[in-house]
């Protein structure tokens, strides 16, 4: 059983390194080409510099006249400087272009594909942090296998043609390297087997280690230490720690020792041995030349070299297919959030009918919407209200269908919200959500959510005013144009939470959808400012449908319909009058809220 694992294991490493092969191929064909060119060449250069080497320690030998040497020295310079105007040529300048083409190609298809999975992936925790490490690492692990694929190509064809070589001057030289190989090639896969039980063994107490100098380092834990006793626990697992890391270097450095011994022994006893049988072949019977010996010498630690490489490249598309894997899952992750085939006509009504919706699945499932039933028609002012995770944000992401229900349906204009294409039942949507972002680019650009110029110049404006940003926009430097954020730029403007919000608020004014959904639209503002927006707001919606959805109650009294959630389910329906009368939880805490307004 264990046997098959493995195999199944190396079946999906090789799978994952073709996989990236092919991806590479795909964006930059002649990345891959001029890859296997190089190493070929390179592989081929290094018997030259071999037989380079024979003619002319034969030409010493036979005494042959001083221009006949001249011409195979000469002759080896004109080829090195052809060899070494393609080496720099494709190292310096065509390597790093191409390298940054396949860079971008590979990240914008990663970041498309971000943006078209599932929402739901983010709350898988296994799938978000290969998610992050594709974005990190991928394009480095590619160049990775790009690099030992063309090292490979590269110790391949040297191997062969330097076996050629050593066959056409001696065959008994031949045989004699390739054990010193071999030897040199099990000690190192022993040395390796040891190395990864080695790792394996340190890697839970390096991590506790950095852990531990991460705490007396990083300023988030600094007051902390300050004010209680921890420090000596710390102190108490820090020594441990070491005292064990100690312990097992002192075991496997024994070993690292005696196999290194064994290695190096080995390699003088054989080296020696082979330069011996040489010179008694040139000194006593003649069968080699001095061309030969110097092969002979150059080929024994060049051929144990090349051998060893290759099986340390071999080794190394393990690790790249392991983490190939990863990028391999999230790119062929396909959504199960699919629009239908019509096109969302102006809003007239929405609608849940008995809708549920749970986070996660299995033991981790947790609900977050029950049972849930209600309408909203064009024109109406909604407010949908309740503690922190009573459902009000899920409710949100399932209207724009970023959430699919578990059970029950939304019906749009009375038919089932997933016969409509996603991008035009989204484009009559226009959403702030409670941890909405700013981005790094202008204030007019972070608007218009895309370009800004000349042709949306006015209605970005026209969305900051509505907003009641233009207090702030008048003081910036470059006005709409204002860079935000220091991301890109040192000079770039940081806006305080209230402005971020605001500014969020004008993106959705901007879109002038059919459907406006505000979620926690003023938590962070004042109640003076709150009070503010929420009169901009009413202005700017006229006959347009708004779903206020928010914990403080300042936002709901002229609602024309209130929504009270609790933990998922909808409790209370009704105007802010009848809720009140009815005294119910909608009361209760739009009265505690009230009294901490008058205190």
């Amino acid at each position: 059983m264990k046997e098959y694992i493995r195999k199944e294991g190396r079946r999906n490493v090789m799978k994952n390194n073709f996989w990236m092969l092919k991806q590479v191929w795909k964006y930059t064909p002649g990345y891959v080409v001029w890859m296997v060119v190089e190493g070929v060449v390179w592989g081929m250069n290094h018997s030259v510099g071999i037989i380079y080497m024979q003619q002319l320690f034969d030409a010493l030998g036979e005494h042959v006249p001083f221009y006949s040497a001249a011409r195979v020295i000469a002759g080896y310079a004109v080829y090195l400087i052809f060899f070494y105007l393609f080496h720099h040529w494709y190292w310096q300048i065509y390597n790093p272009k191409i390298r940054e083409k396949l860079h971008i190609a590979m990240h914008t298809d990663m970041f498309r594909q971000a943006v078209a999975i599932d929402l739901a992936k983010y709350d898988d925790p296994e799938f978000y942090n290969d998610f992050v490490w594709a974005m990190d690492q991928s394009f480095e692990h590619a160049v990775g296998l790009m690099e030992d694929t063309g090292k490979l190509i590269n110790r391949i064809m040297a191997s062969v043609t330097l076996t050629g070589v050593m066959f056409g001057v001696d065959s008994t030289m031949a045989v004699i390297i390739f054990l010193l190989a071999a030897v040199r090639i099990g000690l190192t896969l022993i040395q390796n087997k040891i190395s990864l039980s080695y790792r394996t063994l340190l890697n839970p107490l390096e991590r506790k280690e950095s852990y531990i100098e991460r705490v007396f380092r990083l300023p988030d834990y600094a007051k902390d230490l300050r004010v209680t006793h921890v420090t000596e626990n710390l102190f108490d697992e820090y020594r441990d720690t070491v005292a064990q890391k100690r312990r097992i270097t002192d075991s496997y450095g024994k070993r690292f020792a005696i196999l290194d011994y064994i290695r190096s022994a080995s390699e003088i006893a054989g080296e020696s041995g082979l330069i011996i049988l040489m010179l008694y072949k040139v000194m006593v019977t003649g069968e080699v030349g001095l061309g030969g010996f110097a092969v002979a010498v150059n080929a024994s630690w060049k051929m144990v070299w090349f051998l060893r490489d290759m099986v340390e490249r071999l080794l190394k598309y393990h690790e790249h297919g392991m983490f190939i894997e990863k990028m391999r899952c999230f790119m062929n992750s396909r959504p199960t959030i699919i629009g239908g085939a019509l096109a969302a006509p102006a809003f007239e009504s929405l609608e849940f009918r008995n809708v549920s919706f749970s986070y996660g699945t299995g033991e981790r499932q947790k609900a977050a919407v029950s049972q849930v039933n209600l309408k909203i028609s064009r024109g109406e002012k909604i407010a949908i209200v309740g503690y922190n995770g009573a459902g009000k944000t899920t409710l949100t992401k399932l209207v724009m269908r970023l959430y699919d229900p578990d059970e029950g349906e939304i019906l749009y204009n009375g038919r089932n919200v997933k016969e409509y294409t996603l991008e035009s039942i989204r484009q009559r949507m226009a959403a702030v959500f409670q941890d909405y972002r700013i981005f790094a680019c202008s204030v007019g650009e972070n608007v218009a959510g895309g370009r800004y110029d000349a042709q949306n110049a006015g209605k970005v404006l026209e969305a900051l005013e509505n907003s009641s940003f233009t207090g702030k926009l008048r003081s910036l430097p470059l006005g709409v144009e204002t860079q935000l954020t220091r991301e890109f730029e040192n000079s770039g403007t940081q806006l305080s939470g209230g402005e971020q919000q605001k500014l969020a608020i004008a993106r959705a004014f901007y879109k002038n959808a059919d459907l406006i959904i505000l979620d926690e639209p003023s938590s962070a503002l004042d109640p003076d400012a709150e009070y503010e927006l929420n009169q901009a707001v009413y202005e700017y919606a006229g006959s347009r449908t708004v779903i206020f959805i928010s914990h403080r109650l300042s936002t709901t009294r002229h609602a024309d319909r209130i929504y009270m959630f609790d933990s998922g389910k909808l409790v209370e329906c009704g105007t802010h009058e009848e809720l009140t009368a009815a005294g119910g939880r909608y009361a209760y805490m739009f009265r505690l809220q009230a009294e901490k307004y008058r205190e």
